[in-house]
């Protein structure tokens, strides 16, 4: 594991939240479905990463890491983020996308966190 992947405490950095909804006047309402957006997308995100790993295709695989990673940031799912900058720097250093099987155990990383990260969302808009 590297600096990048070290999600050994909260997963979920409550603070980005907080300060959202303080920029958006206070409003819980948009707050709550900024999150239920992420949580509902989350697993798509982490299986078109799969995919694109599966298919070799590396513009998506990129693609999907950086969907994963910016979203992550603007959640506050700091483990999420991480991961998915980590696998970017992986994908940015492969010499081609015939490589990109040799990811495959940075995608099930992330799918590891993917559970508890959705479980410390919801539970911090309730």
């Amino acid at each position: 594991m590297s600096e990048y992947d070290e999600c050994t405490d909260a997963l979920v950095d409550r603070t980005v939240l907080t300060g959202l909804q303080a920029e958006l006047g206070g409003d819980h309402v948009i707050i709550a479905t900024f999150v239920r957006n992420y949580v509902e997308l989350l697993p798509w995100r982490v299986h078109r990463l799969h995919r694109a790993l599966e298919k070799l295709d590396i513009e998506d695989a990129m693609d999907a890491v950086l969907s994963l990673k910016t979203s992550s940031h603007m959640v506050g799912a700091k483990c999420m983020n991480r991961l998915a900058t980590e696998l970017e720097i992986s994908i940015r250093l492969l010499p081609n996308g015939d490589h990109l099987h040799e990811l495959a155990a940075q995608v099930q990383e992330i799918d590891h966190f993917m559970s508890g990260t959705i479980q410390e969302l919801e539970t911090s808009v309730q």
